[in-house]
């Protein structure tokens, strides 16, 4: 007879709740933002605007926050090096 299964249960528990401790870390990490833009330093006011039109990159595990014109400025500084 034939198995079905590709993947052991344990493998793919595993998985599983490798999958949700890295989920459970990131999320950690955006309820531990700071409060204003990493370049000109603007206040965040967390309303619908705001929250659509910033942005948000993680690199190293470091949370930092851009605001619309500040990103613009970065987009074209990261254009310029490569």
């Amino acid at each position: 007879m034939k198995k079905l299964r590709n993947i052991k249960p344990g493998q793919r528990k595993r998985e599983r709740r490798e999958a949700t401790a890295a989920l459970q870390k990131q999320a950690a990490a955006f309820l531990d933002h700071a409060q204003e833009c990493c370049v000109c330093t603007t206040p965040f006011e967390r309303t619908q605007e705001t929250v659509s039109s910033w942005h948000v990159s993680v690199i190293e595990g470091r949370v930092r926050l851009a605001c619309p014109d500040c990103w613009d400025l970065v987009k074209q500084t990261v254009e310029k090096e490569q």
